[in-house]
């Protein structure tokens, strides 16, 4: 399965940190982020004064499920 990474920056002290990752869920809005993301955005991830949530570029599966099958 393709996941979002999901980062807080946190303008007081200039620190950047993965926070966690959001399933990825069909897009038709294309490069928009489209409303069930931002809702599970605000959801799990609380945004406090002074900081910002970012949502990462889409990565694909890692480890085993990322390679294709050795056949032959």
């Amino acid at each position: 399965m393709n996941f979002y990474p999901v980062y807080r920056f946190r303008r007081s002290n200039g620190s950047f940190s993965r926070i966690g990752s959001l399933l990825e869920t069909p897009n038709p809005c294309g490069d928009r982020i489209p409303p069930p993301i931002l809702n599970q955005l605000t959801t799990h991830f609380e945004q406090k004064p002074g900081e910002t949530i970012l949502l990462g570029p889409r990565c694909g599966p890692v480890g085993k499920d990322a390679l294709p099958d050795a056949k032959g």
